[in-house]
């Protein structure tokens, strides 16, 4: 069978025929250039593959990205400010997810930079609207076979690696 490519947010944990056999592709911006994200996003377009990209802030590719059906915009806070003491990025949580969501207004898929996460995070993520989690990172060679879960709030865990 072959493999196709997929969004984060398309997996449906009762609907395995569909991701089991899929790779998703994302990609965290990270401040990036919009010249290095116009590069990637041809490279990502002329193979004509699905990908999600998570987005770190506003750039003049945002509607690039959009325009691309096999593309989906998902979200990346960046925490650590916070972690520090420093609320340059928001006073809470809450206020980074929102600062993120201002830019992708209709995100649902996260993952925070520096895959910061907990319990009370989680929760934030579901309370915001957000349906699917990418923040969990497993090594290839632990040999763990990759596959999404639910969390109890609801949310969609979908782990990753490379």
């Amino acid at each position: 069978m072959s493999q196709e490519f997929g969004k984060i947010t398309s997996i449906e944990l009762n609907l395995p025929e569909i991701w089991q056999n899929s790779l998703y592709l994302t990609f965290d911006i990270d401040w990036a250039h919009d010249e290095v994200l116009n590069d990637t996003i041809e490279l990502v377009q002329n193979y004509e593959v699905s990908a999600t990209w998570f987005m770190t802030h506003e750039t003049t590719v945002l509607e690039r990205l959009k325009e691309n059906t096999k593309f989906e915009l998902g979200i990346h806070p960046n925490f650590n400010f916070l972690l520090q003491g420093n609320h340059d990025a928001g006073r809470t949580a809450k206020d980074v997810i929102q600062r993120c969501l201002a830019i992708v207004p209709d995100a649902t898929a996260i993952r925070s930079h520096s895959m910061t996460q907990s319990s009370g995070l989680l929760e934030i993520f579901k309370e915001c609207g957000l349906t699917h989690d990418a923040n969990h990172f497993i090594p290839q060679h632990t040999g763990i076979q990759l596959k999404p879960w639910i969390l109890w709030n609801g949310l969609v865990r979908v782990p990753y690696g490379w």
